[in-house]
């Protein structure tokens, strides 16, 4: 991959990524929650063998200057040009999966470690990075258009997930592929906590496609087609929502709702110029309607997440994750700085298991930070210090960026808003429970950060 460069125009539009690179990627996207979230061996090896795909025809592309490029010819960067911190910290991402198996495995060959824990589950999870780096590399270097496809495409797979819990909530539990689960709704996934993350990365980008069609529809004068289009973005939303509410998962909901209401200026408070008075719905009516549907929604879910919420059963849990995390940090001390190794929780902390779990196999963390801390020593510095750093860059640039003129650039900032809010919603659900440790929950995230971090036009 070239290097980005300083000269770069911020207004001219990208070329984006090639047709095999495209193909293998909404592949992936498509793929990436069938079995179980990705989180088998059989589905991740597919997984990764798809990403190489995506990632051999990106760097091609890159090669022979097809790909990464605006309209004069030059290869993109960030508006003003890119600082030697934010290109560091690019290749830290951008090589991760590469240094952190170095990190792994050179210190053990040169005798300055003991063996690795479980050396297949360090190498195994290291090459997870590709699927990971394959959808970060095309949420930052895909074209407009391209990105929208994709995005499109996460929302679309969340939506039919969120059918496939609601007739799990119906009764056919021949579509939940464990009928003991005891869960309500899981989609494909094995956990509920797991499924209500993805539903809520998906919430903004509901959002962003319901701002699109109410605009379209100032812009056409067409509405009664944007009408409906609109309306059907409101269902769609509300059908995410009521089954994030029959899903029961606390962490979920409290992501979802919070996430939701932020994402409200994207739904209610966009303007489309001269065209504004073309409206296909009022404010008044919308929030009428959306307001009607979150109670149908409410009345459809029950109350059975409410007693989820309940203070002796918060308090009760909260007991049990605050061992699980004091723990984790033991452990994660003992193994410093060298870390235990990548995929080695399960086989490590039995050593620092409390009495008080008995003999359960506590296979996860339930706070991705705290594992990856353990897992991966003092690496974890570098790594989550990249990507801090990239955020804070950006949000500095959106910051001092006037606001975007035009419905391309509109459309393009609210996307990256509502890429955020999704990348935000995970980032919270992570000091709690595992989203990064779920394959295709850690690629939409990895998506929505290179969304977020695309150049602020």
């Amino acid at each position: 991959m070239q290097t980005l460069t300083p000269h770069a125009s911020a207004h001219t539009p990208l070329r984006g990524l090639n047709t095999t690179a495209m193909a293998a990627l909404l592949t992936l996207v498509l793929l990436a929650t069938l079995v179980r979230g990705g989180n088998r061996h059989v589905a991740m090896l597919g997984l990764e063998w798809l990403a190489l795909a995506a990632l051999l025809a990106m760097a091609w592309g890159w090669l022979i200057g097809s790909t990464g490029t605006d309209s004069r010819g030059h290869h993109a960067g960030t508006p003003g040009g890119t600082t030697p911190a934010t290109a560091w910290a690019w290749g830290l991402l951008l090589t991760a999966p590469l240094w952190l198996a170095a990190w792994a495995g050179l210190p053990v060959w040169l005798g300055w470690r003991p063996a690795l824990a479980v050396p297949h589950a360090t190498w195994g999870t290291a090459l997870l990075g590709m699927p990971l780096l394959a959808c970060l590399a095309a949420g930052r270097w895909g074209s407009d258009a391209q990105v929208h496809t994709l995005a499109k495409a996460w929302l679309w797979v969340a939506l039919l997930q969120a059918i496939w819990g609601l007739l799990q909530v119906a009764g056919l539990d021949g579509l939940r592929f464990d009928a003991a689960s005891g869960e309500p709704a899981i989609g494909s996934f094995a956990s509920k906590n797991t499924y209500s993350n993805l539903l809520v990365m998906a919430l903004p980008l509901a959002a962003w496609r319901l701002a699109e069609a109410r605009s379209q529809g100032r812009r056409q004068h067409a509405e009664r087609t944007a009408g409906w289009h609109t309306w059907g973005w409101v269902l769609a939303l509300l059908l995410m929502l009521s089954v994030l509410l029959l899903g029961t998962s606390r962490t979920g909901i409290a992501t979802g709702v919070l996430v939701l209401l932020l994402a409200l200026p994207l739904l209610l408070g966009q303007r489309s110029g001269r065209h504004d008075t073309a409206r296909p719905l009022g404010r008044r009516w919308l929030l009428a309607g959306l307001a009607a549907l979150l109670g149908l929604a409410l009345l459809a879910a029950g109350w059975e997440w409410a007693a989820r919420f309940e203070a002796g059963r918060l308090l009760a849990d909260d007991a049990t994750r605050a061992l699980m995390r004091q723990t984790t940090r033991q452990a994660a001390l003992a193994h410093w700085p060298w870390g235990s190794g990548l995929g080695s929780y399960a086989s490590v902390y039995p050593a620092w298991q409390p009495a008080q779990f008995g003999r359960s196999l506590i296979d996860l963390a339930h706070n991705d930070y705290l594992q990856l801390f353990m897992e991966l020593g003092l690496a974890f510095v570098p790594l989550a210090g990249a990507v801090l750093w990239l955020l804070g860059h950006q949000l500095w640039q959106m910051w001092r960026q006037p606001a975007p003129h035009g419905h391309a650039a509109r459309n393009r900032r609210h996307l990256q808003v509502a890429a955020g809010l999704g990348l935000l919603a995970t980032a919270l659900h992570a000091w709690v429970d595992y989203p990064f440790h779920i394959p295709a929950n850690a690629m939409m995230a990895c998506f929505l950060l290179g969304v977020v971090l695309r150049p602020v036009k």
